[in-house]
């Protein structure tokens, strides 16, 4: 029996320096080891791992996944001098455990560094800009895109060789003016629109005097086509008309001056005038009698 107990306390005891001395390291985090508060040893790669027992050797847990957080607000002045209040956003992971945790510890203190970092940055960066390179009716005046690469280029270059840590992007979530600037910028987008209006209206009446140029000369042309068919149809017609007549006068001449003179009659009697001829004249021919002779039988 007591040396059930001995071996129990053994197993116990092994059991206790097993759990003491062996810790894992998942796949979403770092481990720092340190003795008495002095790093021993990085561990970057998942799996079960010994270390000293007990408080002889301290497992520092490290968490390298990509964390994101927003900067308060902050007010900066622009290269114009107009104020604005840019709000960021910044998304940053642990790239070197060992000076990470040597320089800051915690992601508290991460957060809080780089904050500073970023506002320092945007103090520098936000000279060399002006209001129309923050908002601006013509995308191609606009400068975010370039603001927000340089902050990135800067703070993270800085933040990997001070602190061990890697910012993987940051971005303007929210941009504000102050009264002052606000009613500017309005005003100055307002004129921006009436300018970009009056140029639409004026590329639409040159393009409307284009349009009608062309109808009225194609009008023209069609007109002027028109006339030119009817006068060779009139011409035509004038021409079948002359020889119809001359063809009608060679069979029978006298019949061909009666039907010309009815028409004359009745273009004359149609009409409310008044004439005073002779009654030898030509033109009563036939309304002396039916076959056209004058009375004295010639």
């Amino acid at each position: 029996m007591r040396y059930f107990f001995i071996i129990c306390a053994t197993v116990a005891s092994l059991l206790l320096l097993v759990c003491i001395s062996s810790f894992t390291v998942s796949k979403r985090e770092y481990v720092i080891l340190t003795q008495f508060g002095k790093p021993t040893d990085t561990i970057k790669t998942a799996g079960f791992n010994w270390k000293r027992p007990g408080f002889l050797e301290t497992v520092n847990r490290i968490d390298r996944r990509t964390h994101s957080f927003t900067i308060q607000p902050i007010q900066l002045l622009l290269g114009d001098k107009n104020p604005i209040v840019l709000t960021f956003y910044v998304c940053w992971r642990v790239h070197d455990p060992l000076l990470f945790f040597q320089s800051l510890i915690n992601t508290e203190n991460a957060t809080q560094k780089l904050g500073d970092m970023i506002n320092s940055q945007l103090g520098n960066a936000l000279g060399d800009f002006k209001l129309s390179n923050v908002i601006n009716t013509n995308p191609t005046e606009v400068k975010l895109a370039a603001l927000e690469s340089r902050i990135l280029r800067n703070t993270d270059t800085s933040a990997q060789d001070k602190y061990g840590i890697e910012v993987v992007q940051v971005g303007i979530r929210r941009i504000a003016y102050p009264t002052i600037v606000a009613d500017a910028v309005y005003n100055r987008m307002r004129s921006e629109r009436e300018k970009e209006a009056m140029k639409f209206r004026a590329e639409g009446r040159e393009e409307a005097t284009k349009i009608k140029a062309k109808a009225d000369r194609e009008v023209t042309e069609i007109l002027a086509e028109a006339y030119k068919q009817a006068e060779i149809l009139k011409g035509e017609g004038d021409q079948k008309a002359l020889k119809i007549y001359s063809e009608a006068y060679c069979r029978d001449n006298e019949f061909f001056e009666f039907i010309k003179s009815m028409e004359a009659y009745k273009d004359i009697l149609s009409q409310k005038s008044t004439l005073v001829l002779s009654t030898d004249s030509y033109i009563f021919k036939y309304l002396n009698n039916l076959y056209g002779h004058k009375k004295d039988g010639h």
